[in-house]
């Protein structure tokens, strides 16, 4: 095995390591979609690896899963842009039609699926090194312009009417943009199986490997425009909208992106988050979300991440009587007890102590 196919593999892997991240966090619809789109484009990525290096026949059933992941990615990259748009929060009912493409071509491949492994190893020599199986070579080659089809009107939308002057948006393009690539070139590779030669496709996954990777470390780099950024797309309608930029920072979507990141992701938790570190995450700079925090919510950073930490700690206190108070603080985000004690006194005007005594007054009372 070659450093090349190691690269290939540890890429595969990476990509279902990356959507068994995603599975793990809160549930969210874009998480979900997003770990779906991962998990398939790892396993193109190993498909692709398996027909380079001539491993399909050993294990040829998987070259008929080929097709269905491809049909799946159109419909799946179609919400995932939706959904950076803010235009879908959940699936309908009416998109079941978008996979009716899918049921038909696996019907139709049902019967290749059910092949013995030599029927199949034989099925695919044909496919791929003889012009055999016409109708099975139309929908394989058909198959691959799905996803473009359903990614090209809304991604040129975005593009176009994209707001200038706002970092976290474009943060999202260049992020999404990655995720084309690592789709698009992918599925060219599947697609030129039966008319590229074998270093070809090998140099192409080389390539899907690279682009995997670096859509990973952006995603290490700015992980919540990632899993809850949104892209406002400007309408002749909404001509006023650009009115809530202030120094190329969209206030809206920022409002949404920290609501997120305190209330579903409890980031505040983290002893070690910090102004800088925060405004990285969210792709802005540490003066704007500075000035943000004071404008719309009258609190500096300290005083915004503490109150939901006494929040927190409140909820704790009554909730857990019997808890230690300082395993409460170090659970809440504070590094100590007295950093707790002072935080609590200054929001409550009393200590945390006498914040459980009196609510246990009040209920037995």
């Amino acid at each position: 095995m070659t450093i090349i196919d190691l690269i290939i593999i540890f890429a595969s892997g990476l990509s279902i390591v990356m959507a068994l991240g995603l599975l793990v966090r809160p549930i969210d619809f874009r998480n979900m979609v997003l770990a779906v789109i991962l998990a398939l484009m790892g396993f193109i990525t190993f498909s692709l690896y398996l027909l380079h290096s001539q491993k399909i026949y050993d294990y040829p059933i998987l070259f008929f899963f080929q097709v269905p992941v491809v049909l799946c990615m159109g419909p799946l990259l179609f919400f995932y842009l939706e959904s950076l748009t803010g235009d879908r929060d959940r699936l309908h009912r009416k998109d079941i039609l978008h996979f009716a493409p899918l049921l038909v071509v696996t019907l139709y491949l049902l019967s290749y699926f059910l092949y013995t492994p030599n029927v199949q190893r034989e099925v695919v020599y044909e496919l791929i090194n003889q012009n055999r199986h016409i109708m099975l070579r139309i929908i394989f080659t058909g198959s691959v312009l799905s996803p473009i089809l359903y990614i090209a009107a809304p991604m040129v939308r975005i593009l176009l009417q994209l707001k200038k002057g706002n970092p976290a948006e474009k943060k999202i393009v260049l992020l999404f943009s990655f995720l084309v690539i690592w789709v698009i070139t992918g599925i060219i590779g599947l697609g030129g199986t039966i008319s590229l030669s074998l270093p070809a496709l090998k140099i192409i996954n080389l390539l899907v490997s690279m682009v995997i990777l670096c859509f990973y470390l952006l995603g290490q780099r700015y992980p919540y425009l990632v899993q809850y950024g949104t892209v406002h797309v400007a309408t002749a309608e909404s001509e006023s909208y650009s009115k809530s930029y202030l120094n190329g920072l969209d206030l809206d979507n920022l409002g949404k992106q920290l609501n997120v990141m305190m209330t579903k992701e409890k980031l505040y938790c983290d002893e070690d988050l910090t102004l800088p570190r925060l405004s990285q995450s969210l792709g802005v700079t540490q003066h704007q979300l500075s000035q943000f925090l004071n404008q719309h919510y009258n609190k500096n950073f300290n005083n915004y991440i503490n109150s939901f930490r006494i929040d927190d700690a409140k909820k704790l206190l009554i909730a857990e009587a019997d808890r230690n108070t300082l395993s409460i603080a170090l659970a809440v985000g504070f590094n100590s007890y007295s950093a707790f004690h002072s935080a609590f006194r200054k929001a409550t005007g009393i200590s945390p102590a006498e914040f459980r005594k009196k609510y246990a007054q009040n209920g037995n009372n």
